[in-house]
C-alpha cells in the first residue's frame, strides 16, 4: 500500500498557488489543498484549515516564518534557487539595462553571487522587517531605474508606485524538489511515529530493560546505561550473521561478568521489521562461573588486560612477536608454563590483538567438566561448541580427567571446533620440567601449537629491571610511595629462585612495601620474607604436605605463623630442629613465635 502525504500549501501571491498546483498533479502519492495569503492572511488560513490531520504545510518567505511559529507540524519554504534568480536577470536584460534587484537576503545573497561570477553589474538591495522599502522604491525610481526584481512583498509596494516588477518566483524545480523534501519528511516522522508506539508497546509489556532495533540493525531505542548496552548491542550484531532473528531467539550475553538473558522478538509494523529485545539478568545455573564456563566480550577481556597493572613486564618484545604470528594461524595453542608465569594474561593478549575469533572468550575450568556442563556446552540453542568466532579457552587442562579428555577430542574431531573457533588449553608444568599425560596426548593428537612461557629463573638478567617495575605497580596499587631497594637487598631478591614466578614475586613485593618503615626496602625484610617463602616451598613440596586451612583473609605473616607451629608441634616443641627444617635460624624462628 502507499503511503500518502497530506500537504497543505499557503502561497503568498496567485502564480505560485498555481504553480504549486501543477507540480503537484504529477505526483501520486501526495494529497495537497492550496490557498493564497500572505503574511497574516497566510497565516490565519493556516490556523482555519490545519486541524484537518495534514502532515506537512509547504509556504514562501515571510508568511512560511509566520506559518511555523504558530502551529505544531513542520513547514517547508520553498526555496528559490540560482536558476530561478538567474532566469529573472535574464528576462530583464530583454527588457531594459536598468533594472536593480531588491528583496530579502534569501535573494540578494545569491543574486550578489551570480553577479560577481559572470560579472554583472546591477545595483542590490537587501531589506528586511525594519526597512523603509516603499522609501527605497522611490528614490531607485527618482534615479531612473525602470525595472526592479523583487520579492511578493515588494512587487506589492513597487506596483503602488508604478515600478515596473519581474517577481522573482520559484520555478517548477524548486517546487518539485519542495514536494520531494516533504515527501521524504513525512515518511521520517511516520517512522518516528511508529517507533515511538513500539517503544510504548514495548515499556506497557514489559518492566524489564528492553533494546528496539531497526530492519536495518539500528539501534532505535535503550533503557540500559552505555557499558551494558554497547557490550549487547555488539553481540546481537554478530549473532545476526548466523541465526534468524525472524523467529523469537534467546541468548545469553555476559557483561563484567553478570550474564544477562536476551529475548529477540520481531515485529512487523506497516510492511517494516522491528526488533525487541528484552534484557534480563540470567538465573540460569549452568551459565555461572561456579560451575566452570564464563563468557566475557572482547571489550571486557581488553578492559581487564588494559586495568592490569603488570602486564608489561610479563609480555616481552618475544612474546609479542610469537602473538603476531599466531593471528595467521588458527590451530590450537598449548600454553604452557610453570604456576605464576603470566599464562592468562598472554591468553587475554592472544584473544584481543586476533582478527578473527574475537567475539567471546569462553572459558572453561577443565577441572570440573561434569554432565552439567556437557549439556550446556552442547546445547543446540546456545551451546558454545556450536558456536562460530569464539576463543575457548580450557583452564587447568593438565588435570582434565582421561574419560573427559577422550569425550573432548571426538568432539573437536566431529564438529571442527577447532576450525570454527581459537582453541587455547593452558597447561601447567613443574619446576622440574614434568608435564601432564594430558598435555602430551594433546600435542600427539592435534596439530597445536606450543607456547613456552619463560619462568623468572630464566630472565636472570632482567630480575632487576622486573624488580623495579613491580616495585612501581605495587605501589600505585597499595597507594605507597617506596622508592627502591637496598643494595643488598636487590642483590638477594635477584639472586632468588621464583618457583612461584611472578605471583609470588608480587606477593612477596606487598608483603616488603607494607613492612617497610623507609623509603626503601630493607634487607632485614628481605631475608625475613624469603625465609618464609622458604619454609612455604618446603612444605609445599613435601611428600606428605601440611594441613593448612586457606583463609583469604589472613596475611602472609599469619600464613607463616600456621606453618611455623605445625611444625614446631611435630618436632615437640624443640626449636632448633624446626628451624633447621624450615631453613631458617633460630633468631628469626624466635623472631616469628615472639611478634
Amino acid at each position: 500500500m502507499q503511503n500518502i502525504t497530506k500537504i497543505l500549501g499557503i502561497a503568498p501571491y496567485e502564480e505560485l498557488r498555481k504553480s504549486m498546483e501543477n507540480v503537484g498533479s504529477t505526483f501520486s502519492n501526495i494529497l495537497l489543498n492550496t490557498y493564497t495569503g500572505d503574511l497574516q492572511e497566510g497565516k490565519n488560513l493556516a490556523l482555519e484549515v490545519i486541524h484537518n490531520d495534514y502532515d506537512i504545510v509547504i509556504s514562501r518567505g515571510g508568511t512560511a516564518e509566520l506559518i511555523r511559529k504558530n502551529i505544531s507540524i513542520p513547514v517547508i519554504d520553498v526555496s528559490i534557487s540560482v536558476y530561478d534568480i538567474l532566469g529573472a536577470i535574464k528576462l530583464a536584460n530583454n527588457y531594459t539595462s536598468k533594472f536593480a534587484i531588491v528583496g530579502y537576503s534569501s535573494i540578494t545573497e545569491t543574486a550578489h553571487l551570480i553577479c560577481d561570477i559572470l560579472d554583472y553589474s546591477v545595483e542590490i538591495y537587501t531589506i528586511d522587517d525594519s526597512s523603509d522599502t516603499l522609501g527605497l522604491l522611490k528614490s531607485l525610481k527618482d534615479k531612473g531605474i525602470q525595472l526592479v526584481l523583487c520579492d511578493a512583498i515588494t512587487n506589492k509596494l513597487a506596483l503602488k508606485i508604478s515600478l515596473n516588477t519581474i517577481l522573482i518566483t520559484s520555478g517548477s524545480e524548486s517546487i518539485k524538489r519542495t514536494f520531494e523534501q516533504a515527501i521524504e519528511l513525512n515518511m521520517h516522522l511516520q517512522k518516528l511515529k511508529l517507533q515511538n508506539n513500539l517503544l510504548t508497546e514495548a515499556i506497557e509489556q514489559s518492566k524489564t530493560d528492553c533494546l528496539i532495533l531497526s530492519s536495518q540493525f539500528e539501534l532505535i531505542y535503550s533503557s540500559l546505561n552505555t557499558v551494558i548496552n554497547d557490550s549487547i548491542y555488539h553481540y546481537l550484531l554478530y549473532k545476526k550473521e548466523t541465526a534468524s532473528f525472524n523467529e523469537s531467539q534467546t541468548f545469553y550475553h555476559s557483561v563484567n561478568n553478570t550474564l544477562y538473558n536476551l529475548k529477540v522478538n520481531s515485529s512487523n509494523k506497516a510492511n517494516d521489521i522491528f526488533y525487541i529485545v528484552t534484557v534480563q539478568k540470567s538465573v540460569t545455573p549452568v551459565m555461572n562461573s561456579k560451575f566452570g564456563v564464563t563468557y566475557e566480550a572482547k571489550s571486557e577481556v581488553e578492559q581487564q588486560l588494559n586495568n592490569n597493572l603488570y602486564k608489561n613486564p610479563i609480555i616481552t618484545d618475544d612474546i609479542k612477536d610469537k602473538i603476531k604470528q599466531m593471528d595467521s594461524n588458527n590451530s590450537p595453542i598449548i600454553l604452557l608454563g610453570e604456576r605464576g608465569t603470566g599464562k592468562y594474561i598472554v591468553s587475554q593478549s592472544l584473544f584481543t590483538s586476533q582478527n578473527n575469533n574475537n567475539h567471546t572468550m569462553v572459558t572453561i575450568n577443565s577441572n570440573l567438566l561434569n554432565d552439567t556442563m556437557w549439556k550446556h556446552l552442547l546445547n543446540t540453542s546456545n551451546g558454545p561448541f556450536l558456536e562460530v568466532g569464539n576463543t575457548i579457552q580450557f583452564n587447568h587442562f593438565d588435570k582434565i580427567s582421561n574419560e573427559n579428555f577422550e569425550k573432548l577430542m571426538t568432539i573437536i574431531e566431529s564438529t571442527n571446533l577447532h576450525i570454527n573457533n581459537r582453541l587455547i588449553f593452558i597447561c601447567e608444568k613443574t619446576s622440574e620440567g614434568i608435564t601432564s599425560e594430558s598435555y602430551k596426548e594433546l600435542m600427539n593428537r592435534m596439530n597445536s601449537i606450543s607456547f613456552l612461557l619463560p619462568t623468572l629463573r630464566e630472565r636472570k638478567n632482567e630480575i632487576s629491571a622486573i624488580l623495579t617495575m613491580f616495585l612501581n605497580k605495587v605501589n600505585i596499587e597499595n597507594n605507597t610511595d617506596i622508592i627502591g631497594y637496598e643494595p643488598s637487598a636487590l642483590a638477594t631478591l635477584s639472586q632468588y629462585n621464583w618457583p612461584g614466578n611472578f605471583i609470588q614475586l608480587k606477593h612477596v613485593l606487598t608483603e616488603l612495601v607494607y613492612l617497610s618503615k623507609s623509603l626503601y626496602i630493607t634487607s632485614n625484610n628481605v631475608n625475613s620474607i624469603l625465609g618464609t617463602q622458604k619454609m612455604v616451598e618446603t612444605i609445599s613440596y613435601s611428600e606428605d604436605g601440611m594441613n593448612i586451612p586457606f583463609n583469604s583473609s589472613k596475611t602472609l605473616h599469619e600464613f607463616s605463623l600456621d606453618i611455623i607451629k605445625q611444625v614446631l608441634d611435630q618436632h615437640n616443641g624443640n626449636q632448633t630442629l624446626t628451624a633447621e627444617q624450615l631453613g631458617i635460624s633460630r633468631t628469626t624462628l624466635w623472631r616469628y613465635l615472639n611478634k
